[in-house]
């Protein structure tokens, strides 16, 4: 036992510096994403303790994991070139560099049900494509064990529009992007349901616009009850006020 424990520690400071830093970045493979889906997600990964690769093709990262460790691998479904149960073989086999690291799928709400029964055999995480992005930057976080990079708590009125006998309401927004939001505290919506927002910015610049349902909050996974909201719309120039506030404050866009 106490060799075990020597063990333990040696490796511990191998992989940590002087003042216990990770001296290593925790490395992301992303396969096959297009370009646009790259910007999107590329800005979750841009810290110090991470290291972001990307590959065109699926039959280039299944080779690739084999050989080399990889502590998360980010992938569009359906892929490509190659099918994901063998992607996912590759990650986890006993011969693989990989075979812990965890799996994140990008794919269409429609498909998200096949996506997840073909990425079983390890820690993985199904998101919609219109997802709000700090979602997927706190489910990559969990599965990296890293510090989530939260964006602040805004005090949000929502005015609603799928049915016109309702009274506003006020809730939590959490996880603000330039995409949408995740509102918590809240009267639950329908999935599609339409809703006119408003909320006050931390630097007193008032937001309003349209949004809609995309899905309903997951307690076990975000620690809320509440919805997402995809925006559709802002009043005048609402869009480039949240991004200029995004690229300023950390928001994820």
């Amino acid at each position: 036992m106490a060799l075990e424990v020597e063990a333990r520690r040696q490796g511990k400071a191998a992989a940590c510096g002087e003042n216990g830093a990770v001296s290593e970045p925790k490395r992301i493979l992303a396969v096959a994403l297009d370009h646009q889906t790259l910007e999107r997600v590329g800005p979750l990964f841009a810290r110090d303790e991470l290291a972001l690769e990307h590959v065109e093709g699926a039959s280039e990262a299944a080779r690739r994991v084999v050989r080399e460790r990889f502590d998360l691998v980010i992938c569009r479904y359906p892929l490509p070139d190659l099918r994901l149960r063998e992607l996912v073989a590759a990650i986890r086999g006993r011969q693989s560099a990989s075979r812990r690291s965890s799996l994140i799928l990008l794919t269409i709400p429609e498909m998200m049900a096949e996506a997840a029964h073909g990425s079983s055999g390890g820690p993985f995480l199904v998101f919609s494509g219109d997802e709000p992005l700090a979602s997927i930057g706190d489910g990559a976080a969990r599965l990296l064990e890293v510090a989530p990079r939260h964006a602040p708590r805004i005090n949000a009125r929502l005015r609603i529009s799928v049915d016109e006998t309702r009274a506003p309401f006020v809730g939590w927004v959490v996880n603000l992007s330039t995409s949408g939001m995740l509102v918590a505290d809240a009267p639950m919506l329908p999935v599609g349901g339409r809703c006119l927002f408003e909320f006050t910015l931390p630097s007193g610049e008032p937001v309003r616009g349209t949004a809609e349902v995309v899905r309903h909050a997951a307690p076990r996974r975000e620690k809320v009850t509440g919805f997402a909201l995809r925006f559709l719309e802002f009043e005048a120039d609402g869009r480039e006020i949240l991004e200029r506030w995004c690229r300023g404050d950390g928001c994820h866009g």
